[in-house]
C-alpha cells in the first residue's frame, strides 16, 4: 500500500501548536518594543526638562549678575512634567553636606532648583543656582510693573512649590544701588 504524501495528518495536527507559540513570540517581542519606546520617550522627555532647566538657571544668573531684565520661555516637551504630578522647585539648601555634592564647592548655604515628579521612572533632577546667599525673591507690591501686568504677565515666587509652570517668563533684578543682597522679581505667564 502505497501513502500519499499530500494527505499526511501529522502536519495538520502540529498547525495549531506552532501558530500559538507564533503568536506568543510576536505579543512578546511587541511588549518588549512597546517598553523600550516608552523608556526612550520617558530619557528624551528628562533631558527636554534638564536643558529647559538649565535655560532657567542662566537666565536667573544672568539677571542677578548684571541687574538686567531676561524673557525666557519654560517649555518641556513631552509628558513627564505635568503640573499635576511633577513640581520644579527653587529653595535655599543650608545643609554643607548637599550644597557640596550638588553644587561643587563647601558652602553654608546655596540655591538649587529641584525638579521631581510621582510618575514611576523618573529620577529627581537639581541644579546649583551660582547666586549670592542672601538672594530674595519679590511679589507684589514691590514687584509693580504695568506694561508687564498689562500683557497678562503676574508675579509668582518660584521658592513656592507649585508656582513654577511651562509658560512664558521674565526674570528682573530690581536691586537698588546701596542693596546688599539681590532682590528677584519673577513674571509668569500661561502660553
Amino acid at each position: 500500500m502505497k501513502k500519499n504524501i499530500f494527505f499526511n495528518e501529522g502536519g495538520q495536527a502540529s498547525a495549531p501548536f506552532e501558530l500559538m507559540v507564533a503568536v506568543i513570540i510576536m505579543s512578546f517581542v511587541m511588549v518588549v518594543g512597546y517598553m523600550v519606546l516608552d523608556t526612550v520617550n520617558t530619557q528624551v522627555c528628562l533631558n527636554s526638562v534638564d536643558r529647559e532647566m538649565t535655560e532657567f538657571k542662566l537666565a536667573l544668573e544672568d539677571s542677578v549678575a548684571r541687574m538686567s531684565s531676561t524673557p525666557l520661555v519654560f517649555r518641556p516637551e513631552g509628558t513627564c512634567f505635568s503640573s499635576k504630578k511633577s513640581t520644579l522647585k527653587i529653595y535655599n539648601e543650608e545643609t554643607r553636606s548637599v550644597c557640596s555634592s550638588v553644587c561643587g564647592f563647601a558652602a553654608n548655604s546655596c540655591f538649587i532648583m529641584v525638579f521631581s515628579s510621582k510618575m514611576p521612572g523618573i529620577s529627581t533632577k537639581r541644579k546649583c543656582l551660582n547666586l549670592p546667599a542672601f538672594t530674595s525673591f519679590q511679589e507684589e507690591p514691590t514687584c509693580t510693573d504695568m506694561v508687564l501686568q498689562g500683557q497678562g504677565f503676574s508675579t509668582i515666587d518660584p521658592t513656592i512649590e507649585g508656582e513654577f509652570l511651562p509658560g512664558s517668563y521674565v526674570i528682573r533684578n530690581i536691586s537698588s544701588v546701596g542693596d546688599h543682597f539681590p532682590r528677584i522679581c519673577v513674571w509668569y505667564k500661561a502660553v
